[in-house]
């Protein structure tokens, strides 16, 4: 599962705040059995914001294309990046959901 959410600091939040959001998210995606990747755990090291946005956008559409579902994440309406991958995952026919309980109950079902 992708998850898709703001990293950048807007409306209020900041970089750190983004990360310890995706970073619960990961961690209860893991606690029941949901294989996850989030993104922003990669902002936790500096030298992530060397490489170009557009550098990192790209990789995250190859991540997605080897993913079979998307998560967005709290705030991710405020994010332009999370917004591209939405559409980018509906491009792809990944089933996108808004909130961890659908996708559990999604994944769980027989």
């Amino acid at each position: 599962v992708y998850l898709s959410g703001p990293i950048t600091p807007a409306n209020g939040y900041e970089l750190d705040d983004n990360i310890e959001s995706a970073l619960a998210v990961y961690l209860d995606c893991i606690r029941n059995g949901i294989p996850a990747f989030a993104p922003q755990l990669g902002a936790v090291f500096p030298e992530a914001f060397e490489i170009p946005y557009e550098t990192w956008m790209a990789y995250d559409f190859a991540v997605i294309d080897r993913c079979t579902h998307m998560l967005m994440l709290p705030r991710w309406e405020t994010s332009s990046g999370a917004g591209r991958e939405k559409d980018y995952a509906f491009t792809r026919g990944l089933p996108t959901f808004y909130a961890l309980e659908d996708l559990i109950a999604h994944v769980s079902r027989p």
